[in-house]
């Protein structure tokens, strides 16, 4: 709901408009108190009065000449009664257009330009007032309150045409977003909840492809919900959340904790490219996860989220990526210390967990992945007998390791993410690979080979694992298998890719990427080049 008003200013009404004030604080007090009564039959009746007090002072104010002193007021009760309305109906109404309608008009009133625009209905209305709001800027405020409620009241009846036009005029020119980002801290310090919009307003920037303004999104969201969580900061009586039933955490308007903002926010990053930005962000996460208010080692409500030793993975690979292999090797001993109690004792690390035993099914592919990234960790540092060491750690785990049995019933998304069957063969090709071009590094080719040969048993759908075979068959001058491998290879570059929808851990996505040959095509056209070289001669 709208913040507390201000007080009135003009001569004429300032005893009434105080008045009215008051009253407007006291029933938005009321309705603060309903709504920490919860579902109870008093938390409706306090809420409901609440309401027809908004609805009547309303109706009080509106009979009053359309003045900006008036407005102030007017404007911030229009966004309280609305907002109260579709609290207690859970959703919009099609009657609140009307309050809103109502409300642009009498703004208009004051500038005497009210019936040039009436022809062009509710969006005509918001784009008049939106150009005169610079002559009103004590009305800014409310009428950016306002905006946002109508913003919220279009995209739940799909009137996406409408809501886009309002964007863009509020942006003054058309998808300035360094502008609306200006408005949206604005309200901020208004003491004003924009948590929803942020977070949607991320969502649209990355369908433009406009990474740059979603990553500002996610770090104004990540602000604001600091600055919701400080003791000090002022907090509003009814808050915007109370405009629709407490989101569930799985809907997409939920906007969770700090914490799940912040990791948004680091994955972008990791995901884009911006690599030092990305470890700085996992840094601040982790430190958030680990002070105590967050639980340990537990997938969050919310499907999309992470789970705590995923966070953990995450992180260190964007330090790796980043070039921070210490830091990374740091992140990844303080996890293997964490899981300490949960790690396998016994090879039969299924059958325990059949048996009810505290070592986690999905357990074993994040103690493999740490050791896949400590390995990466220890190249980066040229230390390549113990990255060799991490490796062949990790394949030792996975090759115990089977995704989870059906009895066990349904998995969680987490789980589902690090132990399904595509996640394990690609984790598995992952070690290999990795630890095959350590022994390519080394000079030897013979024990490359084995590895680069039981990669692709593993994971027939890994064609890097394939393009690094070829490339040692090359060089150990074994020319019929690697044409023969060639010539699947060229035939498997003319289909369309299987993997494209699959869904792989972050952390796993940012691996393969280090082991991904540098360009397939031109190694293709070298070796058919070489084979005509060989049947010209």
């Amino acid at each position: 709901m709208a913040h507390r008003t201000p007080p009135g200013s003009s001569a004429s009404h300032a005893s009434c408009l105080d008045l009215w004030r008051e009253k407007n604080d006291q029933l938005v007090q009321q309705a603060k108190v309903a709504q920490d009564s919860g579902l109870s039959p008093r938390r409706q009746q306090l809420a409901q009065d609440a309401l027809e007090g908004l609805r009547g002072l309303l109706h009080s104010l509106q009979g009053l000449p359309a003045a900006v002193s008036v407005l102030r007021l007017e404007l911030t009760v229009i966004c309280n009664f609305i907002t109260l309305r579709a609290s207690l109906a859970q959703g919009f109404t099609e009657d609140l257009v009307q309050d809103i309608q109502q409300g642009l008009e009498r703004v208009l009133e004051t500038q005497e330009q009210l019936k040039a625009r009436l022809e062009h209905g509710l969006r005509g209305l918001w784009d008049s007032v939106l150009h005169v709001s610079s002559l009103l800027p004590e009305l800014l405020p409310a009428l950016h309150h306002l905006a946002g409620l109508q913003a919220a009241l279009w995209l739940s009846t799909d009137r996406l045409g409408d809501l886009t036009l309002l964007l863009q005029t509020l942006n003054v020119s058309q998808g300035s977003p360094q502008r609306a980002l200006l408005y949206l801290v604005a309200a901020l310090k208004g003491e004003s909840t924009w948590g929803p919009p942020l977070l949607e307003a991320s969502r649209l920037y990355r369908q433009l492809e406009n990474t740059a303004a979603e990553i500002e999104c996610l770090e104004l969201l990540v602000e604001a919900l600091r600055v919701a969580h400080i003791p000090e900061a002022p907090q509003l009586l009814i808050e915007v959340e109370l405009l629709l039933p407490r989101p569930d955490p799985a809907s997409p308007l939920h906007c969770g904790t700090q914490s799940q903002a912040k990791y948004l926010l680091a994955s972008r990053c990791l995901q884009t490219g911006r690599a030092e930005n990305a470890a700085e962000h996992y840094l601040d996460l982790l430190a958030l996860l680990l002070d105590g208010s967050e639980p340990k080692f537990s997938p969050p409500p919310c499907p999309r989220g992470p789970c705590v030793p995923e966070v953990f993975l995450e992180a260190a690979a964007a330090l790796i990526q980043a070039g921070r292999a210490q830091d990374a090797l740091t992140v990844c001993e303080e996890l293997l210390s964490r899981m300490s109690s949960l790690r396998p004792k016994r090879p039969r690390l299924w059958e325990d967990a059949r048996r009810g035993t505290k070592e986690l099914p999905h357990c074993s592919p994040w103690v493999s992945a740490t050791y896949l990234l400590q390995g990466h960790a220890r190249v980066q540092l040229g230390a390549e007998k113990e990255a060799i060491s991490e490796f062949s750690r990790c394949l030792e785990l996975l090759f115990q390791a089977t995704p989870t049995d059906k009895e066990q019933g349904p998995a969680s998304s987490c789980e589902q993410g690090c132990t399904s069957d595509v996640a394990l063969q690609q984790l598995r090709a992952a070690a290999l690979i990795s630890r095959g071009l350590e022994w390519v590094a080394s000079g030897q080719d013979t024990k490359a080979l084995q590895d680069f040969l039981l990669s692709v048993q593993v994971c027939p759908g890994n064609q890097d694992a394939s393009f690094h075979l070829l490339q040692t068959l090359r060089r150990l001058d074994r020319r019929d298998e690697a044409t023969a491998l060639w010539r699947r290879l060229e035939a498997q570059t003319e289909l369309p890719q299987e993997n494209a929808a699959w869904s792989l851990p972050l952390y796993l996505e940012t691996c393969l990427g280090w082991i991904h040959p540098p360009d397939h095509e031109t190694l293709l056209e070298e070796f058919r080049t070489s084979l005509l070289e060989t049947c010209d001669l």
